[in-house]
């Protein structure tokens, strides 16, 4: 899937795996269906028009094309029901060859044992709307209810599959997802806990209670959102780190490094795991 749409600024992702709580096919038609109603809505002459692919396997075989995703969405709808490989969806205006948004889905991990799921949208001076950022926040609450993603975020100006704390850690795709119930893959505005994860961390009570976060969104049948800022345009260093030291307790292991082809990493350049060794040492001395 590309990296980038042009014109997009703001990145909505979502892993599914194994333990997802629905079929992963019929939670895919879930994530297309409300990122079209809800992102792209009827409207705004700038999703007007708009286009589907569904590649079904990884060699490129059985593609499904679709011209106008409302008007055809039974069809597509099939099409994501089986689980493809590879499923993408763009908005547009009718007169522009650019894309204003876009749905996307494709397997990753050994076998395919995941889906990654992303919307692109355009933010611009949009970032520092409470309400239009509440919206986007929402949006992910819906797409994911029954999902319990082992991970999900929302970042600004970052269009990479894998994290910015990945990139830094120079931490294996593969590992990253065989281990993301396990240890959190990274860290963003808004930042998709598994339930796993988030009962090793005291559940919703007590990440409201760190203070590093604006809010603290449960997912309908498992998992939490959190919020950093009212707005993505608050999203600041100060409250990276206050969001990194909340999440130290399951974060990976390393120190992040500068990783030349991703200059603008947005992480602490802090071992998460020493953090919780002298927070330990505390504990001990208290």
């Amino acid at each position: 899937m590309d990296d980038e749409t042009p014109g997009t600024d703001v990145t909505l992702r979502a892993t599914l795996d194994e333990r997802a709580a629905a079929p992963r096919g019929e939670l895919l038609v879930h994530w297309f269906r409300t990122a079209t109603d809800l992102l792209f809505p009827t409207g705004e002459r700038e999703f007007s028009d708009s286009w589907a692919l569904v590649t079904e396997s990884i060699d490129g075989a059985r593609e499904v094309r679709v011209r106008d995703v409302r008007a055809h969405w039974q069809r597509l709808a099939g099409a994501l029901r089986p689980s493809p490989f590879y499923a993408a969806a763009g908005f547009h205006e009718p007169s522009s060859v650019d894309d204003s948004g876009r749905i996307g889905g494709v397997r990753a991990g050994c076998g395919g044992s995941h889906t990654e799921l992303s919307a692109q949208v355009r933010g611009g001076e949009r970032v520092a709307d409470a309400a239009w950022c509440a919206h986007l926040v929402d949006f992910l609450a819906t797409a994911l209810d029954g999902a319990d993603p082992a991970f999900a975020r929302i970042d600004h100006l970052s269009f990479e599959e894998t994290t910015d704390l990945e990139a830094a850690l120079k931490r294996p795709r593969r590992q990253a997802l065989r281990e993301s119930r396990t240890l959190l893959r990274g860290y963003s505005w808004v930042t998709g806990l598994p339930a796993e994860l988030a009962a090793r961390l005291g559940g919703p009570t007590a990440l409201k209670a760190t203070g590093a976060f604006h809010a603290v969104h449960e997912i309908h049948a498992r998992g939490l959102l959190l919020q950093a800022t009212e707005t993505l345009a608050d999203y600041d260093h100060p409250h990276m780190k206050a969001v990194f030291h909340a999440l130290a307790p399951v974060l990976p292991p390393g120190t992040p490094e500068e990783a030349p082809d991703r200059p603008d990493l947005r992480v602490v350049f802090e071992d998460a795991s020493r953090l919780r060794a002298r927070r330990g040492m505390e504990a001990d001395t208290t």
